[in-house]
C-alpha cells in the first residue's frame, strides 16, 4: 500500500503539515521497499525500507523498520531505524529503536527510547554565519626582501 495524499498530515507527526501545500506519501505496513527514496514532500513509513531516504519530513511509524541513511529537515522515529540520521530536528519517541549516528540541530529523546550511536550537534545556520564572520581575517604574508651582507 503506497499512496500519496494531498495536504494531509502524518498521523504520528503531531497533527499538522510541516509546510503548507506539501504532500504526504505513506508506505503501508504491508510494503517492503529495497532501494532509495527521494521526495520533496513528507513521508510516513509504516512498512520496511532497505535503502537511503531523502525527504522534507519523515515519520517512522511504530511498526516500521528502516535500514539505511536518512536525510530530512525533520525526523520523528517511533519504530526501528538502523543507519545514520542527518536532520535539523530529530525526535525519538519512547518506542523508537535507533542504531546509528545522529547529526542534528535539535534533538528530543523520550524516556524509553533506545539509541546506540554517536550524537553530533551541528550549529544552526545563523550561528555558523556568525562564527564565520567572527573569525579573524588573516592578511596574506607580506613579501620580505633580504639583502645579502657583503
Amino acid at each position: 500500500m503506497l499512496r500519496k495524499l494531498a495536504n494531509a498530515a502524518p498521523s504520528l507527526g503531531g497533527g499538522h503539515s510541516a509546510r503548507s501545500g506539501s504532500h504526504l506519501s505513506v508506505i503501508g505496513p504491508d510494503v517492503r521497499i529495497v532501494g532509495d527514496i527521494i521526495t520533496q514532500g513528507e513521508m510516513q513509513i509504516d512498512g520496511q525500507v532497505e535503502g537511503d531516504i531523502t525527504c522534507q519530513t519523515l515519520v517512522v511509524g511504530e511498526g516500521a523498520r528502516i535500514t539505511g541513511e536518512v536525510s530530512a529537515d525533520s525526523v520523528r522515529v517511533h519504530g526501528t531505524l538502523d543507519g545514520k540520521i542527518n536532520s535539523n530536528t530529530v525526535t525519538l519517541a519512547k518506542s523508537a529503536k535507533v542504531v546509528g549516528d545522529i547529526t542534528h540541530e535539535t534533538l528530543e529523546i523520550e524516556a524509553g527510547a533506545h539509541l546506540e550511536g554517536h550524537l553530533i550537534r551541528k550549529a544552526p545556520q545563523a550561528a555558523q554565519t556568525a562564527i564565520a564572520a567572527a573569525q579573524p581575517k588573516l592578511a596574506p604574508p607580506a613579501e620580505m626582501q633580504v639583502e645579502a651582507a657583503q
